[in-house]
């Protein structure tokens, strides 16, 4: 039975890696281990935590040199006699990272690595610090940037995002339009993100261009917070295409299960910098096939034409062709949605992430 401290500079954990990281919490505790979590005050991570009855430590984590942070990090590391620092985000690797240095009885600290971004000088060297015992990669893609970034291939470990299969199972699609109050006969397709530039917005609008001419009744659901400049362009490209009507805008969903369950299919057309985003899981567990580009992780979890479809990054007329097959084949979709959720039931249950995170640490733990 270890003690494991799980820490993350974010307020929030509604969605992606802060998800993950509770979720992973959740399920060590139910493997019989300690399991305290720590983030920033007054937000959904601690509510959370509330309503698991899971351990939570508040930590202001205001900077990257935050020392107050840094030393209460420290005294709890010390009182709770933790045994692993799993960090899930850049700044809180570097505080534990300060916090454990000078230990008598020094945790194991594994830090999480979700995005195959480059890494800035100071990024690299926090992974190749011998301090830093182990390191987590979502996805093989994002473990080639940490090796091409020179972190020794052994301190790596890729383990999968595990998936809600309880919340996120197969439904008719015309109760879930139902209770999204949407219109059953019109032919929804759903893309979740929130507005980056390297999502592929615009990848996507120029292939919905493409498409209406054959498919009138074509919607897409997009849920993703409505905010910044990157999402006010895009609604001045829709204005200037004029695609508007073709476009749902629903913010940001706590009942994203219901927005896939809607749709036919899903839809990510990244352009860059993505691991292996959960929301192809996701909808994967709900049965529906996964259309997306071939960036990072994609083809780890999309399986070229037995769960999904697979088109070349940024473009356009390959999305709109893909998207076309599958709007005109009930029977390809309910085939790929049937095989899709039985592979995720067998590689990325939240289970199976836990299963495989217990055994790392211990590996690690052992080492020492």
């Amino acid at each position: 039975m270890l003690r494991i401290l799980q820490i993350i500079s974010r307020k929030h954990c509604d969605t992606g890696g802060g998800l993950q990281a509770l979720e992973l919490a959740r399920w060590l505790r139910r493997l019989g281990h300690h399991v305290y979590f720590c983030a920033r005050p007054g937000g959904s991570a601690q509510e959370r935590c509330e309503e698991m009855d899971l351990p939570f430590f508040p930590l202001p984590m205001r900077g990257d040199m935050d020392l107050k942070s840094v030393v209460g990090l420290r005294a709890f590391l010390k009182r709770e006699g933790i045994q692993v620092v799993h960090a899930h985000k850049g700044k809180a690797h570097g505080l534990a990272l300060m916090a454990i240095l000078g230990l008598n009885s020094r945790p194991a600290l594994v830090a999480n690595r979700g995005v195959t971004f480059p890494l800035s000088f100071w990024n690299k060297w926090k992974y190749i610090l011998p301090q830093t015992r182990g390191v987590v990669a979502v996805s093989e893609s994002v473990k080639g940037v940490l090796e091409s970034s020179g972190v020794p291939s052994r301190k790596i470990r890729v383990i999968y995002g595990g998936v809600d299969l309880d919340r996120f199972v197969p439904m008719d699609r015309g109760e879930a339009c139902k209770r999204l109050g949407l219109d059953p006969s019109l032919d929804y397709v759903a893309m979740v993100a929130h507005f980056r530039p390297w999502k592929g917005h615009g990848v996507l609008a120029e292939a919905v261009a493409r498409l209406i001419g054959d498919y009138p009744n074509l919607r897409v659901l997009l849920a993703g917070k409505t905010q910044g400049s990157t999402y006010k362009a895009f609604k001045v490209r829709l204005d200037s295409m004029e695609l508007g009507r073709f476009f749902l805008f629903l913010g940001y969903r706590r009942d994203v299960e219901l927005v896939i369950n809607a749709s036919h299919f899903l839809v990510g057309p990244s352009l860059e910098g993505e691991g292996l985003p959960g929301v192809f899981r996701e909808a994967m567990a709900c049965a529906r096939p996964v259309v997306a580009s071939q960036v990072a992780g994609a083809s780890e979890v999309v399986v070229q034409g037995e769960t999904g479809l697979l088109v070349p990054t940024g473009d356009a007329s390959g999305l709109a062709q893909a998207m076309a097959r599958l709007l005109g084949n009930d029977d390809l979709r309910r085939v790929m949605g049937e095989k899709g959720r039985r592979l995720v039931e067998d590689r990325f249950s939240h289970q199976a992430k836990a299963k495989a995170m217990e055994e790392y640490y211990l590996e690690i733990l052992e080492g020492q």
